[in-house]
């Protein structure tokens, strides 16, 4: 593995918050796959930004309205494969390579893109503040 590309793990003190958090990344993911807006709609913060691999910047309600209708969809070959980690206090960050199919507004995408997930506790508990994906290269 080349060194840019090394796992980063979180400090043992935050290994408790970040198990939670994979967790509940891998509900997104299936949640995601199923068009399940009211599982999303949990583990999402109310401040979320998303940013697709075109450049489009979502908010959450806008995300979950794109999910509703069908006009953002993905396949069931959708995941996330985490390369990096970083835990601190109430903030975990996750990079990897997001890796599937999806269609937008009727348009067919494949991807294995970049992307990062920033995830935020609170009061509310764990829930995704931001999504980016890229589809420049690596």
């Amino acid at each position: 593995m080349t060194k840019g590309l090394q796992p980063m793990l979180a400090r043992d003190g935050h290994n408790a918050g970040l198990n939670e958090v994979r967790a509940l990344e891998r509900r997104r993911i299936e949640a995601t796959r199923a068009n399940d807006v009211d599982a999303l709609g949990t583990l999402l913060h109310d401040e979320l930004i998303y940013v697709n691999s075109a450049g489009e910047i979502y908010d959450k309600a806008r995300y979950l309205h794109g999910i509703a209708t069908r006009a953002l969809s993905y396949d069931r070959d959708f995941d996330v494969r985490e390369t990096h980690v970083r835990s601190l206090d109430n903030l975990v960050i996750i990079a990897g390579t997001m890796l599937g199919h999806s269609r937008l507004d009727g348009e067919q995408q494949v991807f294995h893109f970049p992307c990062i997930g920033v995830w935020r506790k609170d009061e509310s508990g764990w829930r995704m503040l931001a999504w980016q994906s890229s589809s420049g290269s690596r």
